[in-house]
């Protein structure tokens, strides 16, 4: 496990995403009383079972991203 306080910070969440879009419900710890139910990142695009995540503004800091950062096949 990382050591990140947050899911959408960490690989994981790149992991429950693919799970997501497949139909597997994945629950996000928060912490050790609480989890929610995984939700893709507003920005994530999917295709099938392919998501990739556009470059771009997400309403906070750019984050540069190297071509082939795609879950799903």
């Amino acid at each position: 496990m990382c050591a990140e306080a947050v899911p959408w910070r960490c690989h994981r969440s790149l992991i429950a995403d693919a799970l997501t879009v497949r139909g597997i419900r994945v629950n996000d710890i928060m912490s050790m009383k609480r989890s929610q139910v995984h939700s893709l990142i507003p920005f994530a695009r999917v295709r099938g079972h392919r998501i990739t995540y556009p470059v771009g503004d997400r309403g906070g800091s750019r984050v540069k991203r190297q071509s082939g950062n795609r879950v799903g096949g």
